[in-house]
């Protein structure tokens, strides 16, 4: 009996012992409050409309977003318009952009968006794209997108192909998607400025 007990005595003191030892703080654990979450802001001054004709004045969509980056997760508000031309249609949008993966200072991000364009239509605007983005510098980088704008109202009905151009400011991430300098990420973290965004 007392050999049984000093068994379990001892296993239990090398599991504590093995589980505190294997304790790491990663950021991707760190609760984020909106408060505390860091401001990030991303512009595509430059893309294009596939799959339709016409001048370019018309085919080119344009924004500004500004938000918050929760994690793996950026949550963001849009501002933007639909071509160049100068009863061009303004529109906003929510979106929720997601780190899918990262290598080096590389990462493909997917984003789902909604919003509303200030047509005569009154359409609903959703998107649907993927990135490529590179981390240039410290707290900027630039990507490139693809993606679909589907605009829908009771009277129209259409959707668009777009590439394009962005440039994004804050705070980057590291190769598990962890936000750099706010906890020690796993992965690759000890090389040059960090990874991913």
């Amino acid at each position: 009996m007392k050999k049984g007990i000093l068994f379990l005595a001892l296993f239990l003191l090398l599991f504590k012992y093995s589980s505190y030892a294997q304790q790491v703080t990663d950021s991707t654990k760190i609760g984020l409050t909106f408060k505390t979450a860091p401001w990030y802001v991303r512009a595509m001054p430059i893309s294009l409309y596939t799959g339709i004709t016409g001048k370019y004045a018309d085919r080119i969509p344009q924004y500004i977003e500004v938000g918050k980056s929760f994690r793996v997760i950026d949550l963001g508000l849009a501002l933007g318009r639909s071509s160049l031309r100068p009863d061009s249609t303004l529109f906003t949008e929510v979106k929720v952009t997601m780190d899918v993966c990262n290598y080096g200072i590389f990462a493909n991000e997917m984003t789902i968006g909604g919003g509303k364009l200030f047509d005569h239509n009154g359409s609903i605007m959703l998107e649907l794209s993927y990135t490529i983005f590179a981390q240039l510098g410290p707290k900027w980088g630039l990507g490139l997108v693809s993606g679909y704008y589907d605009y829908t109202s009771e009277t129209v009905d259409n959707s668009r192909v777009f590439y394009g151009l962005f440039f994004r400011y804050g705070i980057q991430r590291t190769d598990s998607g962890g936000l750099f300098g706010l906890g020690r990420g796993r992965g690759r973290s000890g090389r040059g400025h960090g990874h991913g965004r």
